[in-house]
């Protein structure tokens, strides 16, 4: 019997544990961008804190501006809000609350992302929590 237990706890030992998709943030650590997109629109979270909103075709919604984590999954973006090829308001600042949520660690290299070449598509469930303008 004490043989048995000892092979037993060998084998658990021995057996390496998953440990799970790295976080958005370990994944901006190593690679410098985390991207994804929602069909009309890309987000592009970069390593030094910039943050870029872009269409994915001729006309859209774009923010450029700066991200935070606080916490986890949510992400804080600041930044001036607009519309390529479009109309815009001057200096309309917000602040946008989403939560991020890697679905798979499956990607796809993009050709949508012009900011940044050769950038990885990440599948991602999101949520935009809240979007509150800034005077």
């Amino acid at each position: 019997m004490l043989f048995v237990l000892t092979v037993i706890i060998t084998l658990l030992a021995d057996t390496s544990i998953e440990t799970g998709p790295p976080s958005i943030i370990e994944i901006i650590d190593e690679e410098g961008q985390f991207a994804f997109t929602d069909g009309s629109s890309t987000y592009l979270f970069l390593d030094d804190g910039s943050f870029y909103l872009d269409p994915t075709g001729m006309s859209g919604r774009a923010v450029e501006g700066n991200w935070t984590n606080p916490d986890s999954n949510r992400f804080e973006i600041t930044g001036i809000w607009g519309w390529d090829n479009g109309i815009s308001l001057i200096d309309d600042k917000r602040k946008m609350t989403i939560f991020i949520y890697l679905r798979s660690m499956e990607t796809e290299v993009s050709e949508l992302l012009w900011r940044s070449a050769d950038s990885k598509l990440y599948d991602v469930y999101f949520t935009i929590e809240e979007i509150t303008k800034i005077e």
